[in-house]
């Protein structure tokens, strides 16, 4: 594909605090988080997935403009998937007046850790834009990647994740103790002790693991599916033998 890319443009560097590297994640197979992991602490220190759980019930309720509000506060804390839904929302005018060029901004910027699924999407998104839209996207595409770039908004995030963990029972190190139970108070799980090393599984709280987590999740490509009639005879000298 021809064309200057906002993510080779405006990559500064990375994240200044720890963070792994897609070289540095063992590759697991994705697991979603536990019902009984997400309790209301979980959620305020996890700003990502708080503001993406209000954006996706907002679209579900039928309010596209409160759901790309929320999308946008989850992408400032390096959420690729709520930058993604921007971007999708910008491409259809839902919520905001359509915009292709930001379209392709905010799917490139989801595109920056070179997840497949928004590698496809950014580059469908570029193809549909004419020179003078190209060149748009990479002027306004810089005060973008100031706000909501990896380089700001993992450290961001990253924040989150080590003041939430100082909190776990009054720990200022956040120790696990081998007998710390949490109960959730809300939802199906309401009333259901769980073991606090589940809880409090490095892969949700130690940065590195977070991430990694994210990546394991997003960067395969989907595994192609080709669908096969049932299998019949076919002799030599008939249509399709050889």
């Amino acid at each position: 594909m021809k064309g200057l890319r906002i993510a080779s443009a405006l990559l500064l560097g990375v994240s200044i605090t720890a963070t792994a590297g897609a070289s540095d994640c063992p590759v697991e197979e994705p697991r979603p988080i536990p019902d009984t992991v997400l309790t209301g602490g979980f959620f305020e220190a996890h700003p990502d997935l708080f503001w993406r759980s209000l954006a996706q019930r907002a679209e579900r309720d039928g309010q596209p403009a409160k759901a790309l509000q929320y999308y946008r506060r989850s992408a400032r804390y390096a959420d690729k998937f709520s930058q993604a839904m921007v971007a999708r929302m910008y491409q259809q005018g839902s919520g905001t007046a359509a915009d292709p060029v930001m379209a392709y901004v905010w799917m490139d910027l989801a595109a920056e850790r070179m997840y497949h699924d928004f590698l496809m999407l950014r580059e469908l998104y570029w193809a549909r834009l004419d020179q003078s839209q190209q060149a748009q996207a990479i002027a306004r595409g810089q005060q973008v990647y100031a706000d909501y770039g990896d380089r700001v908004a993992k450290p961001r995030m990253e924040r989150a994740l080590w003041d939430g963990r100082r909190r776990i029972t009054g720990s200022r190190v956040g120790h696990v103790g081998p007998g710390l139970v949490v109960i959730q108070r809300r939802g199906s799980e309401a009333g259901l002790p769980t073991p606090g090393s589940i809880v409090y599984d490095n892969r949700y709280w130690r940065a590195a693991d977070y991430w990694c987590l994210q990546d394991n999740y997003w960067r395969p490509a989907r595994a192609p599916q080709v669908d096969v009639g049932t299998p019949s005879v076919v002799r030599d000298g008939e249509p399709g033998g050889d």
